[in-house]
């Protein structure tokens, strides 16, 4: 008799065991964000629009074009606003980079020393209205950059899942670089 106890211990410890560990894999299984295509809102993207000719078009430009030698720093030392269209590469960063550097200003990420004149907008912008600003910014990109941009995002969308028909933007090849063609595409 001694040896049941024993057994049905060893049972119950087997199936709870079994039961944790498929909690566990259960539990801690990363769940994948839902993906919405950016400017889904009309409104959001007015609100947007209206409040990045307000705060942003000064420096960044009315059409998003930034200010001419962007990469190259100005007499005072700084560097001119980049563009928010194609031709610049705020597309290249995630929601979250995007929303810290409007929040906090490049200041944020630069090392110590660096000097820049972007402003923070944390306390004269809400959080809805950096939201919204972003928004508007990432609705003006043709669906190559927004889907490139989208799968910066962690949870972001697969190709697969991305909608309509779109390419990567052409300067993106520092991130996919051309395929070298097969032995047998070769030229003999």
């Amino acid at each position: 008799m001694s040896g049941r106890p024993v057994i049905a211990f060893g049972v119950l410890v087997a199936v709870l065991a079994a039961g944790g560990l498929g909690l566990a894999g259960y539990t801690f299984a990363p769940a994948r964000a839902k993906w919405t295509v950016p400017g889904d809102d009309p409104k959001e993207i007015a609100a947007g629009a209206v409040l990045y000719q307000a705060n942003c078009a000064a420096c960044h430009g009315v059409h998003l074009e930034g200010q001419p030698n962007w990469h190259e720093p100005g007499p005072d030392g700084l560097l001119p606003a980049p563009p928010h269209d194609e031709t610049g590469h705020t597309w290249q960063h995630s929601d979250a980079e995007l929303v810290e550097l409007v929040t906090h200003s490049v200041a944020s990420f630069a090392p110590a020393g660096y000097k820049t004149a972007m402003p923070a907008f944390e306390g004269k912008l809400t959080p809805a209205e950096i939201h919204a600003t972003i928004a508007y910014v990432k609705s003006t990109w043709s669906p190559g950059i927004r889907a490139y941009q989208a799968a910066q995002n962690p949870g972001g969308p697969s190709l697969a899942e991305l909608p309509g028909d779109w390419r990567f933007p052409p300067t993106c090849d520092y991130h996919f670089p051309a395929k070298v063609r097969a032995a047998d595409e070769r030229a003999p």
